[in-house]
C-alpha cells in the first residue's frame, strides 16, 4: 500500500469505519472489534484529557500484552501525549530510571501479574502512594507523575482505575479539539534501549512510524482480515511496529500472548487461524521441539519474520518446512529504525534466508561505511551500516550528546553494526562495533549491567562479556573483583543481579579475578577477557534454556 500522511488515531478510524464489526483484538478473555476499540479510545482519550493530560504529555505504559495495551496507546495518540512503554522485566530501579527520566505525568499499569507485585514496586518509588489523591501525587524520585492508572478493576487507595477513567470520559468533548492539534510529526511514542553509556536511553518516534509499519506488511504480504500473533512484547519496536501498527492499519486481527510458551502459541496459532508472526530464533527452536512430540495445525501461517540474532540453516529449514509457512524472512532493524530496515523477499531463495540478507524495504536509505571516514563502501566491503530517512528516530529523549554521537550532520544514523552489500543488493550484517550482545533476541549492554552489578557493597568492578549460547545465541558472561575482605560467591552474585535487573541481563556465567589484563596505558583489554569467557563457557554451558 501507499504512504499517505497519517496520525495513529486517524489509521485506527478510517479502519472502523470501514469494517467495524470485525474482530479488531483477541486476548485475556476478550474480543474486541475495530468499532469497539474505536469507541473505547475516544473514552479514554478523554479521560485523559479530563485528568490533565496535555499536548505532548508523557503517559507510561507498564503492562504485559493485552488488548488494553492497543488501546492505551490509541487513546494517547489521538490525545496528542506520547507513549511511555516500560519493559515488563524491569525490577524497581529500572522501571524507575525510566519513569523520571521521560517525565511520565501518568503510569497506567498491571497491579500484579506472574505473581509479581508492579504495584509494590511503584509504592517503593511513590513513599506514602496510598495516602495522596489521584492527580496530585507528588514523589521526590518522580517529580513529573501526577497519577497511576490500575488496569484492573479493583480500587487501590492512591490510584484510579482504567475503567474507571474511561468512564470519566464517556459524554465529554474535549478530544475533537485536541485532534486538531495533533500532527503526523508529533512523536508519539519513546522506546528505551539500553545504551552503552550505562543508563537506558528513549528513542523518539512520530506518527511516521506507520509508513515502515505499511512497508513491513507489504514485504510480508499482509491483506485486510488476516490475523497476526502478538506475542514479541509490544514495549518493544518489534511487537509494536510488526503486530500492533500493522493490525490497526489494515484492518488485521491482533491476537495477544502475555508470555511466551511454545505450546500455547501453536495452540492459539492453530485454534485463532493465525497467519502471520515472527521473532528471534529462540522462539523457532521452541516451536520445533514441541512439534516433535505434538500435532498442531499450522497451515494457516503464510509467513514469519526471524531476526535479532544469527539464524543458523538447520533451523530455518526447519521452521519453514515443520510449521507449514509459506515463507520465512529474515530481517535486520533496531528500535532506533523502527524495528525493521531490511526483510528478505516473500519469494526469496532458501540460501538468502539461511545467509541472515535482506534488502530495504521502503523509501530510504542503507549505506555501508569506513566508520572512521565516512566513506561509502563498495560491494562485499564490511563497513558500518549507516541508515537516513523516515524510519529513524527524531533523537533520544533528553540526550543531546548521545544522539549527536549516533546521528551525522546530513542525517544518516550510524548503527554501531558491521555489515555488506552483495552484488544482488542483499545487505549481510556481521558484527557489532559495540560491545552489545544479544540474548534471546534483546540488546544487552555490558556498561549498563556493570554499573547495577558494582553497586553491590562487595564488588568493586565488573566485567562483562557475551559468550555464545545454544539457545539464547548470547548471554552474559561476569568477569568481578571483589572487595578487600569480601566473601563473596558466584551464586551470591547471580541472585543480587536478579532482584536487580531484567533476567536476560543477568550474567549466566561468574568467574573472580583479582586484576585485569590491562594495556600499557591501563585501560582493560575486554578481547582477552572475551576470549578466555568463550574457552570457559564452552566447558561449561548451563543447561538448555537457562
Amino acid at each position: 500500500m501507499s504512504w499517505e500522511p497519517i496520525t495513529i488515531g486517524e489509521a485506527l478510524r478510517r479502519t472502523a469505519v470501514t469494517f467495524p464489526d470485525r474482530e479488531a483484538l483477541v486476548g485475556e478473555g476478550q474480543r474486541i472489534t475495530f468499532g469497539e476499540l474505536d469507541r473505547m479510545a475516544d473514552e479514554l482519550a478523554e479521560g485523559l484529557i479530563a485528568i490533565g493530560v496535555k499536548h505532548g504529555d508523557h503517559v507510561a505504559l507498564w503492562m504485559t500484552n493485552a488488548p488494553q495495551w492497543v488501546l492505551v496507546w490509541v487513546a494517547c495518540a489521538r490525545a496528542g501525549a506520547v507513549l511511555i512503554p516500560v519493559n515488563t522485566r524491569f525490577k524497581t530501579a529500572e522501571a524507575g530510571y525510566v519513569l523520571q527520566q521521560s517525565d511520565a505525568k501518568v503510569l497506567i499499569m498491571m497491579e500484579e501479574y506472574w505473581g509479581i507485585d508492579f504495584l509494590g514496586m511503584v509504592r517503593e518509588l511513590v513513599p506514602g502512594l496510598e495516602d495522596m489523591q489521584p492527580g496530585e501525587l507528588r514523589s521526590e524520585q518522580l517529580p513529573a507523575l501526577r497519577s497511576v492508572v490500575l488496569w484492573d478493576r479493583k480500587d487501590r487507595p492512591g490510584t484510579m482505575t482504567l475503567d474507571g477513567l474511561r468512564e470519566l470520559g464517556r459524554g465529554r468533548r474535549a478530544l475533537e479539539e485536541r485532534q486538531r492539534q495533533v500532527s503526523v510529526d508529533d512523536t508519539v511514542i519513546i522506546v528505551y534501549t539500553s545504551g552503552t553509556t550505562g543508563h537506558p536511553k528513549g528513542a523518539m518516534h512520530s506518527h511516521v512510524v506507520l509508513r515502515n509499519a505499511a512497508n513491513i506488511a507489504r514485504v510480508m504480504r499482509m491483506q485486510p482480515g488476516d490475523s497476526i500473533l502478538g506475542h514479541m512484547p509490544f514495549y518493544h519496536v518489534a511487537g509494536a511496529c510488526t503486530a500492533v501498527l500493522p493490525g490497526l492499519l489494515l484492518g488485521c486481527r491482533v491476537v495477544t500472548m502475555s508470555h511466551w510458551v511454545a505450546e500455547e502459541a501453536l495452540a492459539i496459532i492453530s485454534r485463532e487461524r493465525v497467519n502471520f508472526f515472527g521473532g528471534i530464533p529462540t522462539h523457532f527452536i521452541d516451536c520445533l521441539d514441541v512439534l516433535e512430540h505434538s500435532d498442531y495445525d499450522t497451515s494457516c501461517l503464510k509467513s514469519a519474520w526471524i531476526g535479532g540474532a544469527p539464524v543458523t540453516p538447520d533451523v530455518a529449514r526447519a521452521a519453514f518446512e515443520k510449521m507449514q509457512l509459506d515463507a520465512l524472512q529474515a530481517v535486520y532493524g533496531m528500535t532506533e529504525t523502527t524495528s525493521s530496515t531490511v526483510l528478505s523477499e516473500f519469494d526469496a531463495p532458501m540460501d538468502v534466508l539461511c545467509d541472515n540478507k535482506g534488502k530495504p524495504i521502503g523509501e530510504f536509505e542503507v549505506r555501508v561505511v569506513d566508520p572512521a571516514s565516512g566513506r561509502e563502501l563498495g560491494v562485499d566491503e564490511v563497513g558500518e551500516v549507516w541508515v537516513r530517512g523516515h524510519i529513524v528516530m527524531q533523537g533520544y529523549y533528553r540526550n543531546p550528546e548521545a544522539t549527536r554521537e549516533v546521528m551525522t550532520d546530513d542525517g544518516y544514523f550510524r548503527t554501531g553494526d558491521l555489515g555488506f552489500v552483495d552484488a544482488q543488493g542483499y545487505l549481510k550484517i556481521t558484527g557489532r562495533v559495540k560491545d552489545m550482545f544479544i540474548v534471546g533476541g534483546t540488546n544487552a549492554y555490558p556498561a549498563e549491567i556493570e554499573r547495577l552489578m558494582q553497586a553491590h557493597g562487595d564488588i568493586k568492578q565488573a566485567i562483562v562479556v557475551g559468550v555464545p549460547h545454544k539457545r539464547l545465541g548470547e548471554v552474559g558472561f561476569a568477569f568481578v573483583q571483589r572487595g578487600e575482605g569480601a566473601q563473596l560467591a558466584e551464586q551470591d552474585v547471580i541472585d543480587y543481579c536478579r532482584s536487580r535487573m531484567a533476567d536476560y541481563k543477568v550474567p549466566r556465567f561468574v568467574r573472580f579475578t583479582d586484576e585485569f589484563p590491562r594495556t600499557p596505558t591501563g585501560k582493560i583489554q575486554r578481547f582477552v577477557l572475551a576470549d578466555e569467557a568463550r574457552r570457559i563457557a564452552g566447558e561449561q554451558q548451563p543447561e538448555q534454556g537457562s
